[in-house]
């Protein structure tokens, strides 16, 4: 059937989007009798957050959606007061009727009453104004319970539990956080024969879990974190079991966290945790757990910045603008004390004067020896970009490494004052002379970077293990029902940092395509890896190209894809190193330049890398302070004579990229104009060998 705003700019033509109006996190995913159902964070009146339902979808087959009516709709009372909105949350079926909410649906051909299996949602309630409920329970303002709620018409209407909200604070040591407690996500653990729920003290950076017989009465069980990354908000936990290389006899426990702010990029972000689980406690294992406080066993300290009586000059760097004749500071007394995560007491920063101050401060000369160059950044996101650099155009905040007069590496804060760690992969200019310069050339209040502890080693220096290296990827949910071989997990594809301005009109925001999640043994490490979900794959088309070349020359080669499935396709590309640096497609390009992203793989700096800087219509935010473009990598090393694949999604409005054991995303809003329609393959610094590229349209599920 054919939808009226199938033809609406941006809107995704394979993604899950609302038919019309705000969507944000994905909740309840559950799969019960042949049926996969989604809920969401959904205003049913505009296109900004607001007035937070749950709106409701179901499918088949993960990819084509039949729209359901509001399945939890916010309360507001007679004088417009907001009393209760729907914030996320699970879904489960109670096939027991542990709870007691089934219904007799009629006898056996034996005679014997049969129930209904109750589907129970169990969600966040956001209390706006203080009040008394109906059963006696004071509700401050703002306050964060846990409630529930059933159906037993498979989702279709829901009847609130009028014992809500049945956890209503968390435990007295966190009596203070009434108003940040949320997002439980529930499951049965068959071994114990309990219902586990996790749900999180989002400013405390801990998960809390709790058992129950009833789904209604709830017992604290133990609490986990703050681990890895652990600045921002965590939000939105999911808890679940796979077999580690699809051994049942080896069971592994996955712990997923959302993370706002303080993603991998700016903004938001996911993170995994790989333990185990006994009912009671998961307990992460060694190997997957990051101690910020300590830098690489084998790293050699470059600089620390703990010469807090210094000048750069004295330390052997060269300044420039506001930075000459100044020195790294005591973080304590930088930016009012806001910052967090330094190592020692001293670190450089270009927080002059408010933040305005502007200038360079470049290190002396070193010769690289080792493959990691780590280091802790904190500040605001303001990229360095190839295209402006030295413009009146350019806004960049960054710490840049260069190599033989260009800049190889480059690295922003992530919009927050807590110091991460991030770590380069330098192998490829080993024995070069190089050096480091942090570039501050916007005055912006904002506009500041903190580094602290550069490091060189033949190891990176972990932050956490991120489930997708873009910046559009948040509040990944996934799928009760499933069997524990199996887990399918949905993203919401957005960002805070800009999601209630992007470009879109009748609608705002989309999920990522479902992925499958499985537990996989790479290099002697177990990794939560990923892959979209095979039924995605009905939607292709018959191959549209297919090229081979023994060696693609450098320079670009257009690939000829007709429309409309220029705009909508999957790519499968293969590769090995040859002469050249990088390689890679660009995709949505105009006959200018002017305008593309740019995906592929840098043989040098080890990483699959997104870049935006040109990919269309950026203008619904600041150009000073642009949280928009960007190039986004993820570390892949690989040997010389290793065959690279990527797999690439291009929808209207977004792209998605996996490595071909599924170890690395990179997920993408992107915003082309029409004219945008070219796709080119691409070989810099020289030649690429082995060279293939398959091509597929995919259909629109809205026709």
């Amino acid at each position: 059937m054919v939808r009226p705003f199938l033809i609406e700019e941006y809107r995704p033509q394979f993604h899950f989007t609302p038919e019309k109006n705000w969507m944000n996190d994905p909740n309840g995913l559950v799969y019960h009798d042949g049926i996969y159902h989604i809920f969401y964070q959904y205003n049913p009146n505009g296109t900004k957050w607001g007035y937070i339902s749950w709106g409701h979808a179901i499918s088949t087959d993960l990819v084509h959606w039949k729209h359901l009516p509001i399945a939890l709709e916010c309360d507001v009372d007679s004088n417009g007061n907001i009393m209760e909105m729907f914030f996320s949350g699970s879904v489960a079926v109670d096939v027991n009727n542990t709870s007691g909410f089934a219904i007799p649906i009629g006898r056996s051909q034996k005679g014997k009453e049969m129930f209904s299996q109750p589907m129970v949602a169990i969600y966040t309630s956001h209390y706006p104004t203080a009040h008394t409920t109906f059963n006696g329970q004071v509700i401050r303002e703002g306050q964060q319970s846990q409630s529930i709620a059933f159906s037993n018409d498979n989702g279709l209407t829901w009847t609130k539990y009028n014992g809500n909200p049945v956890i209503p604070s968390p435990p007295p040591e966190y009596a203070d956080q009434y108003n940040q407690f949320r997002d439980p996500f529930v499951f049965w653990h068959s071994t114990s024969s309990k219902w586990i729920m996790v749900a999180t003290l989002a400013l405390k950076q801990t998960l809390l879990i709790y058992s129950s017989d009833n789904l209604k009465d709830w017992t604290l069980a133990s609490q986990f974190g703050p681990y890895n990354a652990r600045f921002g908000e965590w939000e939105c936990p999911s808890l679940f079991p796979l077999y580690v290389d699809g051994n049942s006899a080896s069971e592994k426990w996955v712990m997923l966290i959302g993370i706002n702010p303080g993603g991998v990029v700016a903004g938001s972000g996911t993170q995994s945790i790989i333990g185990s689980f006994d009912g009671k406690t998961f307990v992460a294992d060694p190997s997957d757990v990051y101690d910020p406080t300590k830098v690489p066993a084998d790293s050699t300290v470059f600089q620390d910045f703990e010469s807090t009586s210094s000048t750069f000059e004295e330390l052997g760097w060269t300044a420039t603008g506001d930075f000459v004749s100044r020195g790294p500071r005591k973080a304590s007394t930088v930016n009012a004390g806001k910052i967090k995560g330094y190592l020692g007491n001293g670190i450089m920063t270009t927080y002059l004067s408010g933040g305005t101050g502007t200038g360079t401060i470049a290190s002396p000369k070193f010769t690289i020896t080792e493959e990691y160059i780590s280091f802790l950044v904190a500040g605001g996101y303001y990229p360095y970009n190839p295209v402006t650099a030295g413009t009146p155009e350019d806004h960049q905040v960054s710490m840049n490494l260069v190599v033989d007069g260009k800049v190889v590496h480059s690295q922003t804060g992530t919009n927050t004052e807590n110091l991460v760690w991030r770590s380069w992969n330098v192998a490829g200019w080993v024995g070069k002379e190089a050096y480091l310069i942090v570039t501050d050339v916007n005055p912006g209040p904002s506009a500041h970077l903190h580094i602290d502890e550069i490091v060189f080693s033949n190891s990176p220096k972990d932050e956490a293990n991120w489930n997708d290296f873009g910046p559009d990827y948040y509040a990944a949910a996934t799928y009760n029902g499933l069997p524990n071989s199996e887990r399918t997990v949905v993203g919401w594809m957005n960002n805070w940092a800009y999601a209630n301005d992007i470009p879109t009109s009748t609608w705002r925001s989309a999920m990522s395509i479902p992925r499958t999640l499985a537990l996989k043994t790479i290099n002697n490490k177990v990794r939560l890896v990923q892959q979209p979900v095979s039924s995605v794959s009905t939607l292709y088309t018959a191959a549209l190209c297919s090229h081979n070349f023994s060696v693609l020359q450098c320079g670009e080669t257009e690939v000829n894809v007709p429309a409309p499935y220029n705009a909508r396709m999957r790519l499968a590309l293969k590769f090995a190193r040859g002469t050249g640096t990088k390689f890679g497609v660009c995709l949505r390009s105009n006959a200018a330049n002017t305008q593309e992203t740019v995906i592929g793989y840098d043989f040098l700096g080890q990483n699959v890398f997104v870049d935006r800087f040109k990919s269309g219509n950026n203008s619904f935010v600041d150009s000073e302070r642009n949280a928009f473009p960007g190039c986004f990598i993820a570390t892949m090393a690989t040997k010389p004579t290793d065959l690279i694949e990527l797999n690439i999604l291009l929808d209207w409005s977004s792209v998605e990229v996996f490595d071909g054991q599924g170890q690395i995303a990179i997920t993408c809003q992107i915003f082309p104009l029409d004219d945008s329609a070219k796709v080119k393959l691409f070989s810099e610094g020289g030649s690429t060998k082995s060279v293939s590229v398959a091509i597929n349209g995919i259909d629109s599920v809205w026709t």
